[in-house]
């Protein structure tokens, strides 16, 4: 069995140079906003679908642009070879390897892209790129005269615009995954073709009927699935039914040829009326034809059954019932479509983009294992045939259909500045190769909680994890109150943060997979003191406290018994670790009072207003106090009722941070190729 394993990007928009596993069934892309996930989509449609060769000036990333600036010169000043010219000029190109079993008797179309000597090697590697050539470059590079004010640079770049489509086309070539120099070009795309075939079912699909465009996109399906149904290569079923349509429409024909067409004809003037000469003998006979595509695609609709006769036009139904079922329909179209190819490719890559629009949440959830069910349905229609070799890219903005993914079938697009002002670039974090840091039963953990509480960290731009009901009811009115002090370029309210109730016992585990993330991200924790009592860590007000109970804690600092004295000690820097930083009480202002929760540490933030004095025995009195607060019920009574009242110093300090920008990124490692990765390992 022939599968893709692996692809790399370069020089296409955001995907300046990525690398993503591709999984046996469905690959998840997560991320936010414009961080590249579409350009994945558009990259394999550039190249392998109907918009083929289609890449503009802008599809080049940003990044590798200037390289046309320095080939420029390197031509102009000419004392760099054409070759050199050549070498420096920005490409775009699509790696693809292929796994296969070294035991199979033939690889089929995968045959071609097998180069290697080694009888060991089990992977294959195709490359398709778009790029110049040495008898294009003059005209690539010899830009007209510059416009009046125009600067070099963007006399070259409007020329660009023109000269890149006419100057740039598509190679394939097979690499040997075992030695990148040794490559293998082919004339056409055909080989490629054979082995990988695409296809797409977008994100915008126009179902809404209050929004512009065809509603009935549905019914359009059908011209589709009649299109693949009309071919020799179709199941016998489908031609049955494609020939059965033609014959029911050759009918209406011949019956509409009569008396119909007898009656157009009274509607055609003579032409002798006109007086023209020699047109005397001229008559005019009208014929009606019918296009079984045409009637398909403009004169079918679909509707659902009604009841006594009355049927709902295809609108009337509820949107993400009709997004279902024309995703279903269009995994239908290209299965049909790949059965009916006269040399089936190896593998066929399917892309979906947002499925969850207009679907409920528990749907949504279960959309991936209904995927692999589609497949397996739709492959029971060919008893005699090897299922559909099908994986599946899908691309979502869903929580819950992410967090239903499994851990290993994540790949997290992050778009993050690079060293360039104004330049961009889309880092992958792909979950089956750079996760290692979270353990087995962490991953359980967190797959099990992400699910069950909705969490979206994979679309958030910062984060905050807190311990209980308390603060996270209360943090949306507290990010309020410290925006208040904020610059509006910083405030919290502007920023898309997630809140999740980690607990006590289980925030350390977030910490790998936040880092993994490059997430930004404010743990707020309590510092739990205990004391020792008859053998026993008893929890007691932290001016008593020996050590901490929390286990975020200890974890963060590595210190299983670190005590309160330690941890009233910590630093800003100490508190923080790349995107993270944690937060838990500490004095107020002027003050040398300490609490030990949430609940104490809004009493010390606001003595005054639970009428406690500012004493020796100020923490205590908070302490006792908070002691008869139920559930956290007065805190968030008072939260709520007062107006105006002191966040606690430990969550200001911690929002303001949080505030700020992240840090700089690393600059991502260079990508090195599986087998080289592999030759270094052993």
């Amino acid at each position: 069995m022939i599968k893709l394993t692996n692809v790399r990007v370069e020089g296409f928009r955001l995907l300046e140079d990525v690398e993503i596993a591709i999984e046996s069934g469905a690959t998840v892309v997560v991320g936010r906003n414009n961080s590249g996930k579409t350009s994945l989509t558009e990259v394999f449609d550039r190249f392998l679908g109907e918009q083929a060769g289609r890449f503009r000036l802008e599809d080049f990333a940003a990044a590798v642009r200037p390289r046309y600036l320095t080939a420029k010169t390197q031509r102009d000043l000419g004392d760099s070879p054409p070759e050199a010219v050549l070498a420096e000029l920005p490409s775009i190109a699509l790696t693809l390897t292929f796994s296969y079993d070294q035991n199979a008797a033939d690889l089929g179309p995968l045959s071609p892209f097998v180069i290697d000597l080694d009888p060991d090697c089990s992977t294959a590697m195709a490359r398709i790129e778009y790029s110049a050539s040495l008898k294009t470059v003059p005209a690539l590079l010899d830009a007209p005269p510059l416009l009046e004010g125009e600067s070099p640079a963007e006399g070259l770049f409007r020329h660009l615009r023109d000269a890149i489509p006419k100057t740039y086309s598509i190679k394939v070539f097979a690499i040997d995954p075992t030695d990148e120099s040794n490559r293998r070009a082919f004339e056409k795309t055909a080989e490629l073709n054979n082995l990988l075939s695409t296809g797409f079912v977008r994100a915008q699909r126009t179902l809404d009927v209050g929004k512009r465009g065809d509603t009935d996109v549905i019914g359009k399906l059908l011209n589709k699935l009649f299109k693949t149904a009309n071919t020799l290569n179709a199941s016998a079923g489908d031609q049955q039914i494609a020939d059965g349509l033609k014959a029911s429409v050759a009918d209406l024909e011949k019956s509409m040829q009569g008396d119909f067409d007898d009656r157009l004809k009274a509607l055609l003037p003579a032409l002798n009326t006109f007086g023209f000469p020699s047109l005397n003998d001229t008559e005019l006979r009208p014929q009606t034809t019918i296009d079984v595509e045409s009637l398909l695609n403009d004169n079918t609709r679909i509707l659902y059954t009604g009841v006594d006769g009355v049927h709902l036009p295809e609108g009337y139904n509820g949107l993400g019932t009709r997004n279902l079922i024309y995703i279903l329909l269009q995994l239908e179209a290209l299965h049909k479509t790949y059965r009916s190819t006269p040399m089936r490719p190896a593998t066929h890559l399917v892309f979906i983009e947002e499925p969850e629009a207009h679907l409920h949440p528990q749907m949504q959830e279960v959309f991936i294992g209904q995927l692999n069910e589609a497949v397996a349905t739709l492959s029971l229609k060919y008893p005699t045939e090897p299922a559909w070799q099908v994986q599946f890219v899908v691309s979502t903005h869903s929580s819950h259909l992410a967090n239903a993914a499994q851990f290993d079938a994540i790949r997290y697009f992050l778009n993050e500045p690079t060293t360039t002002e104004g330049v961009r670039r889309t880092k992958v974090k792909d979950f089956r190769r750079g996760a290692d840091a979270i353990g087995p039963d962490n991953r359980r953990f967190l797959q099990q909680y992400m699910t069950l509480t909705k969490c979206d960290l994979y679309f958030a731009d910062k984060a905050i994890l807190v311990e209980g009901a308390t603060e996270r009811i209360l943090m949306p009115r507290i990010t309020k109150l410290v925006d208040e002090d904020l610059p509006v370029e910083m405030k919290l309210g502007r920023q898309y943060i997630t809140t999740i109730e980690a607990g006590g016992a289980h925030a350390q585990v977030f910490y790998p997979l936040l880092e993994f993330l490059e997430l930004k991200t404010l743990v707020i924790s309590d510092l739990d003191a205990v004391k020792l009592v008859d053998t026993k860590w008893k929890k007691c007000p932290c001016i008593e406290g020996q050590r901490t109970s929390n286990s975020a804690l200890k974890s963060w600092f590595n210190e299983p018994a670190i005590t309160v004295a330690a941890l009233q000690a910590k630093t800003a820097a100490e508190k923080t670790k790349g995107y993270c930083r944690i937060a838990y009480q500490m004095a107020e202002e002027g003050s040398a009072h300490c609490a030990r929760s949430y609940e104490d540490a809004l009493i010390l933030a606001n003595l005054a207003d639970f009428e406690i004095a500012n004493d020796a025995d100020a923490a205590t009195n908070a302490w006792e106090t908070a002691q008869d607060f139920k559930k956290s019920e007065e805190a968030i009574k008072y939260a709520i009722r007062e107006e105006n009242w002191n966040v606690p110093k430990y969550i200001r300090e911690g929002l303001e941070w949080l505030s700020e920008p992240p840090p700089p990124p690393d600059a991502p490692p260079p990508i090195v190729p599986e087998a080289d990765a592999e030759a270094a390992a052993a």
